[in-house]
C-alpha cells in the first residue's frame, strides 16, 4: 500500500517545458533553451554557483536578452508557471492522507519561488532540493538520502519525475517509481 509520494517539481507542479518558454517569447527557443539550461546551469542546480552567476557567464550570448528573460528570478511567473490542476490534486492526496514529499533538481530562486507560491512545509512532509544537497538526479545518492532522511518504507513510496532516466536511477535503488506525463500517471499508480 502507497503511504508516500515522492515529486519532482519542474514538470509535474511547475511548467518548465520548451514550448512554455515558446509560447512566453513568442518563438522558436531551441537554441535559446539549451543556452539557458546548459553549461554552467548544473552548476546553480547543485548550488555552486548563483543563477545571476550562470547569466553574467552568458553575456554577449547570442539572445542574450532573451536568456536573461527566462533564468530572472522576477520572471519566474511566466516563465516557470503553477499548473493548477497537478497542484489541486496533490493539495487533494495530503488532505486524503498521503506524506508528500519533494526530490528535485532546483535553484535556490527557483526554490524561493515555489515556496512563495506552494508554502512547500505546509503541504510537504519534506523535500531533497539538489541545490541544499550539492547534488543531484540521477544520482542513486539522492534517492538514498530521501529514504533515509525521512525513514521512508521504499515498498510504500512512489516516486513520479518528468524525466525517465531520473525514474530509472530510483528504480535502481529499489523505489517505485513511474514517469509522469499527466495527472492520470498519478491517479492510476497510487
Amino acid at each position: 500500500m502507497i503511504r508516500n509520494i515522492i515529486l519532482d517539481v519542474g514538470g509535474i507542479l511547475f511548467d518548465d517545458s520548451k514550448s512554455n518558454i515558446e509560447k512566453v517569447l513568442n518563438k522558436n527557443c531551441d537554441s535559446i533553451y539549451k543556452v539557458s539550461y546548459g553549461g554552467t546551469f548544473r552548476e546553480c542546480l547543485l548550488g555552486n554557483i548563483t543563477v545571476q552567476e550562470h547569466i553574467s557567464n552568458l553575456v554577449g550570448s547570442t539572445d542574450f536578452e532573451d536568456i536573461k528573460y527566462i533564468l530572472s528570478k522576477e520572471n519566474l511567473s511566466v516563465t516557470y508557471p503553477l499548473v493548477s490542476e497537478n497542484f489541486e490534486y496533490i493539495i487533494e492526496l495530503k488532505k486524503q492522507g498521503y506524506r508528500l514529499y519533494l526530490l528535485t533538481n532546483i535553484t535556490e530562486d527557483t526554490y524561493q519561488y515555489v515556496d512563495s507560491i506552494m508554502h512547500i512545509d505546509s503541504i510537504f512532509d519534506g523535500g531533497i532540493y539538489s541545490y541544499q544537497e550539492h547534488m543531484i538526479k540521477p544520482n542513486s545518492n539522492i534517492y538514498e538520502l530521501i529514504i533515509e532522511r525521512f525513514d521512508l518504507n521504499k515498498e510504500e513510496t512512489i516516486f513520479f519525475d518528468d524525466r525517465e532516466k531520473n525514474v530509472i536511477a530510483a528504480q535502481a535503488v529499489g523505489i517505485n517509481a513511474v514517469v509522469f506525463r499527466t495527472i492520470n500517471d498519478i491517479k492510476n499508480n497510487i
